[in-house]
């Protein structure tokens, strides 16, 4: 079959889009690697659930190639250099012109040089007695790495030898990796088995060669899942992409705990094995902090600042690792998840990638943390429901913002309302949607857990007293703590006062001043910034300083509420969300509220935020169904259950759609007669007759609303239910009144009374 080299490729990517590559001449796409009459791949999911792993942090079987598949021809090094530490000369021109050979001499020194593997074949004795070599599988930064079988054990295992036969530093570079390995003990870092000096012969003194023996892991590594997914093989998933990062951030902490940065970090270097990953190829491994002469590392994974200093950090670690993640997600599904989707991760990853090493993430396990709330986040928009986990940045909030939709109403709901004639259609005022002041929100808010490296940590865990409502002074001016100084931010937040607020920027000033732990504070000194502007209720500067939050922390839960709360505030002055494939653009406000909720359906205040949202367009069927996600369990549940009577009998506009039908409010009114005593322990005898007063004027309001009769006095236009009605209400207020000890109020209780007794007139 003739081909073309501008025939459009007819395959998708796994992510469901056309694959933009071409058709080359050889049949195959120059893109997606598949031929053009290859079988198509299987569809995607109709529902976002049925894409991913089904279990968290979960990753498919992987088995390793057979031998056969595994023999391959790695190449030659791309850069060759001699073999003399003193001379060390890359052999690029004016050294050398042409195509250097695997062998020879020092065009300089005259030093010989030995690019190739060892040869071997079935008459070649066993290293030490106990390893037979096979064939060559890989070349590494360090070496070449050979498959071998293990006489002993009867096992195939991997050993790595000198890419110079002839590298002077070559033996002493060997030793150290196994020094190296040796001291690593860690499930996702390959294994050491043993270590073979070779020693001249002429000289038995003189080591000239070492091989590391290890675990032979497989074949399948991260770059060969992108050639397996690029070719339908295999459909790489965002979840995927995601645990590959915890589980490699897991494995390099634990080499960060032990001083050293890993460095070369990419998806060649992690393999795929069986339900986990191996970290392989340790031979870049340097200590932490030590200028180097050189640092092995790979230009398209690497850090800018790494060539100038030279300094193995963590940042440069979390750089690399940030790139592979992005080089990975470039082939992975994930533009079905809804909402924010797969916006976190992106988040995590510009952080992990940015140029200034000081703006990344401070340590692996931070960056870890981050990507695990990113993939709770993912599965619970896609449907897939989790265990909620603590967050390792914010304590859980004391406050329930907006519980005011599911509180019974004070008695100055009643003894504040103007009197009016009976025979005058008198409407109850309408459901009040609770939205939290900007003071309330900044009350409310979770607190940021102190750094860990502050003076004063301890000391919010062991005050015997409510820090919260308590100015702290320094306990040692020398050792000034910043988080005695964000903590007094938050006691003059709470203030609310002109005076208290400008105090509480002059802490804020005092915490950012503090030398040598700025990194440590930034998002938390942004985040107080955000609570002051809130308490001064300047809302959209208070957002900002919320979005700086979230892009230093984009797996948190606490900051999509912070500013969610802020966007609801703004309304039409708003951002909006960013269109995603899943979904078209929408408010900022429901993006952020829907990320907590179906991240943690117990939490309250994000079923509250949206509930409300749905109210204020009139969707009472959609504020009651987010709220019945609630469970029984959730300790917001006995707020969400009287949000959840209030808003089914309530009224949500003057007219006749904003009331619900009879059946409903009757039902509701029942409800409450029924329900256990200790099912809602928070309410008193006196919140339930509240409450149920409200709802009476409700009902009354819908008898009216629905009752057809219109000719006539009002008096005979009245139905027996509502006659019934108006009596539970007469005397509700009386029951009220009995509780009013200040007269005038008790008088205009019993007023109101008068208003609704059916009277009749003849």
């Amino acid at each position: 079959m003739t081909t073309t080299v501008t025939a459009p490729c007819p395959h998708r990517r796994v992510t469901g889009a056309p694959c933009p590559g071409r058709v080359l001449f050889t049949g195959y796409c120059g893109t997606c690697g598949r031929h053009e009459e290859a079988q198509p791949l299987p569809p995607l999911a109709p529902h976002p659930a049925g894409n991913g792993p089904a279990g968290f942090l979960e990753l498919p079987l992987q088995r390793p190639s057979s031998p056969a598949d595994r023999k391959k021809d790695p190449g030659l090094p791309a850069v060759m250099r001699c073999s003399s530490q003193k001379c060390g000369i890359r052999f690029f021109p004016p050294y050398v012109s042409g195509p250097v050979p695997p062998k020879g001499h020092c065009p300089r020194c005259n030093t010989p040089y030995f690019y190739e593997p060892d040869e071997f074949d079935e008459n070649t004795p066993p290293l030490d007695g106990q390893y037979r070599f096979q064939f060559v599988i890989a070349r590494g930064g360090q070496g070449w790495v050979y498959l071998a079988h293990d006489l002993h054990l009867d096992e195939t295992v991997a050993i790595k030898g000198l890419l110079n036969r002839y590298e002077e530093n070559g033996p002493a570079q060997a030793d150290k990796e196994r020094r190296n390995l040796t001291a690593i003990r860690h499930q996702r870092i390959v294994r050491i088995r043993n270590f073979i000096r070779r020693f001249d012969p002429a000289d038995p003194a003189k080591l000239t060669g070492a091989y590391i023996v290890m675990d032979d892991v497989g074949d399948r590594t991260l770059e060969a899942m992108i050639d397996a997914t690029r070719r339908g093989e295999f459909v790489l998933d965002v979840e995927h992409v995601i645990t590959y990062g915890v589980r490699i951030l897991d494995a390099l902490q634990h080499l960060h705990d032990m001083g050293s940065a890993y460095l070369d970090m990419k998806p060649s270097n992690v393999v795929h094995h069986e339900r986990d990953i191996k970290v392989i190829d340790l031979g870049a491994l340097r200590d932490l902090g030590v200028p180097q002469k050189e640092i092995t590392r790979t230009d398209r994974y690497t850090s800018p600042e790494i060539d100038t200093t030279l300094v193995p950090t963590a940042a440069h670690d979390i750089h690399t690792v940030g790139v592979t993640l992005r080089e990975l997600a470039e082939w992975a599904v994930g533009d079905d998840v809804p909402g924010l989707g797969t916006a976190s991760f992106a988040a995590i990853v510009r952080r992990a990638t940015d140029p200034d090493p000081d703006a990344r993430f401070a340590t692996a396990k931070e960056m870890e943390d981050q990507l695990l709330g990113a993939l709770r986040e993912i599965r619970a928009l896609r449907g897939k429901r989790d265990q909620p986990r603590p967050s390792p940045c914010f304590t859980p909030a004391t406050r329930l913002l907006g519980a005011r939709l599911g509180s019974v109403p004070p008695p100055e709901h009643w003894t504040a309302r103007p009197l009016h004639e009976r025979a005058r259609v008198a409407q109850a005022p309408p459901l009040d949607l609770g939205t939290p002041t900007p003071v309330e929100i900044a009350r409310g808010l979770p607190v940021p857990i102190p750094h860990e490296d502050d003076p004063q940590k301890e000391w919010f865990s062991t005050t015997l007293y409510d820090p919260a409502r308590y100015r702290a002074e320094q306990p040692d001016p020398a050792d000034p703590s910043g988080e005695i100084h964000l903590h007094n931010v938050r006691v003059r937040v709470a203030e609310a006062t002109p005076a208290a607020l400008a105090d509480a920027r002059e802490q804020l000033d005092l915490a950012a001043g503090i030398p040598g732990r700025r990194a440590g504070l930034r998002w938390r000194l942004e985040w107080h910034r955000g609570l002051v502007e809130l308490a001064a209720g300047q809302v959209g500067r208070a957002l900002d300083h919320f979005a700086e939050v979230h892009r230093a922390l984009p797996g948190e839960y606490a900051t999509k509420l912070a500013l969610a709360h802020c966007a609801e505030l703004l309304g039409p002055h708003a951002p909006t969300s960013p269109p995603t494939p899943a979904e078209p653009a929408a408010p900022l406000a429901y993006r952020h509220y829907q990320a907590v909720h179906l991240r943690n359906p117990s939490h309250g205040g994000s079923a509250l935020g949206l509930a409300r949202l749905a109210l204020a367009e009139g969707d009472r069927r959609g504020a009651l169904e987010v709220l019945g996600r609630v469970p029984p369990s959730s300790r917001d549940w006995p707020v969400v259950q009287i949000a959840v009577w209030r808003i089914t009998a309530g009224r949500l506009a003057g007219d006749r759609e904003g009331l619900p039908t009879p059946e409903r409010s009757a039902e509701v009114l029942a409800e409450i007669e029924h329900t256990a005593p200790d099912a809602l322990p928070r309410l008193s005898d006196d919140d339930v007759l509240r409450l149920r007063t409200e709802l009476l004027e409700w009902r009354l309001d819908t008898l009216r609303a629905w009752n057809d009769a219109s000719d006539g006095p009002w008096w005979k236009r009245m139905s027996a239910e509502e006659r019934t009605v108006r009596e539970q209400l007469e005397g509700n207020y009386r029951m009220l009144a009995q509780q009013r000890p200040d007269r005038a109020e008790f008088e205009h209780l019993i007023d109101l009374s008068h208003t609704v007794r059916p009277g009749s007139r003849f």
